[in-house]
């Protein structure tokens, strides 16, 4: 059977914690971490290193040596010289598109063992000097942060921020609102239902060094958040604005790897998936509103499988802002108790190349723990995109 017949299986995966800007992993490289993710999740699916026929990571911040990221990845995971690897980079999507990218290689090529997923180092980033190389003539000139280029929208030259406060404005999302949203993410995020299923997910790190520490949990909650400290906080993006450090997500570090497998890859190994990729979509408009296109990809997907928001047991959204996440479930008519159960990037952090590949593992075992059938995960993308994926329980 022609593996193009077949459904693609998440068989399993691992995350490292997410490490605060400057935080924890400000010395670990994002290959460093795509590794211990990988190594992590290769054991857990039960699946040997050279039995993986391409690995694809999402990366944004390719930088120097990490221009081979997911080469590097693998080889420092210790998978064969043999294994092919590359990487992707669709922002705020890359870790989902690494997963999609490694599916639709496996329907062309009939592969039955990928691995995707994605890291990041946002601390890492270099500051550049772009006169440096042909030499300056007269006047000062600045180093440019590279982690906020990162985060700056070239079209428009604003900062994500002030997309984030676009959309506010465009679709009526008040301060209120915003700091009620990222109030119940940090919430959701401390419950011990959350601490049970990021123990699930969580590989611990070995940090090396003069002084070696473990990382065992995330960095970057704050669970003593309360509606009163949000409002206390001033804007951040603009004068009289509603988007503040708190119902805004973090600059963080981190990683996320999971195994993908056809059908007959299963049946023939004995594996146990989690759950079949069922459809992806995309979502474009104007980049000055970066955080509502997940409105696109949404409707898109619902149209092309047939299915309805209350058909969808449980949705992980990347919550880049409280602004765009309230505007998005609004929206696109989601039930807001089904979205990001344990909190989102607000609250837990948001690697931007590794978040796709963590919330679909998130789903994958979330539709496991309690029982249900169909699980999405969309994510906002820098320049006015976005996906959207469906999965469904095995």
């Amino acid at each position: 059977m022609s593996i193009d017949s077949q459904k693609i299986v998440l068989v399993d995966g691992a995350r490292t914690p997410v490490g605060s800007f400057g935080g924890v992993f400000k010395d670990v490289p994002a290959h460093e971490l795509g590794a211990q993710a990988t190594t992590a999740a290769l054991a857990r699916a039960g699946v040997d290193g050279a039995d993986v026929q391409e690995v694809v990571m999402g990366c944004i911040g390719q930088v120097g040596p990490d221009a081979y990221n997911a080469r590097r990845v693998a080889v420092t995971a210790g998978l064969p010289k043999n294994v092919p690897a590359y990487t992707v980079n669709r922002l705020c999507g890359s870790g989902l598109q690494a997963i999609w990218s490694a599916a639709m290689e496996m329907r062309w090529n009939d592969l039955d063992l990928t691995l995707a997923g994605g890291d990041e180092s946002m601390t890492r980033m270099p500051f550049y000097d772009f006169g440096a190389r042909n030499g300056y003539k007269l006047g000062s000139r600045e180093l440019v942060d590279g982690t906020v280029m990162m985060l700056t929208d070239p079209f428009g030259g604003i900062h994500m921020g002030v997309t984030a406060e676009n959309v506010a404005a465009k679709y009526g999302v008040s301060r209120a609102e915003q700091d009620e949203f990222a109030c119940e993410s940090q919430r959701r995020a401390a419950t011990d239902a959350a601490k049970a299923a990021f123990a699930e997910e969580i590989t611990a790190v070995e940090v090396g060094g003069r002084k070696p520490f473990t990382v065992e949990t995330d960095e970057h909650p704050k669970p003593a958040t309360t509606l009163e400290t949000l409002a206390g906080l001033r804007p951040a993006f603009a004068k009289d604005g509603t988007v503040t450090a708190g119902n805004a997500s973090g600059i963080n570090d981190g990683a996320a790897a999971v195994v993908l497998a056809s059908e007959r890859a299963v049946a023939e190994r004995g594996l146990t998936g989690l759950v079949t990729l069922e459809a992806v979509t995309t979502g474009a408009m104007e980049p000055e509103l970066m955080g509502y296109a997940p409105v696109l990809a949404l409707k898109a997907l619902f149209a092309k499988t047939g299915t309805t928001p209350g058909d969808i047991d449980v949705v992980e959204c990347n919550e880049a802002f409280a602004a765009q996440a309230v505007a998005v479930i609004r929206d696109a008519g989601l039930d807001p108790e089904k979205v990001n159960p344990y909190g989102g990037a607000i609250a837990l952090g948001h690697p931007v190349g590794a978040t796709g590949a963590i919330l679909s593992l998130r789903v994958a075992k979330e539709l496991h723990r309690s029982d249900k059938e169909l699980g999405i995960v969309t994510m906002c993308i820098g320049g006015g995109q976005a996906l959207a994926a469906l999965f469904r329980r095995i």
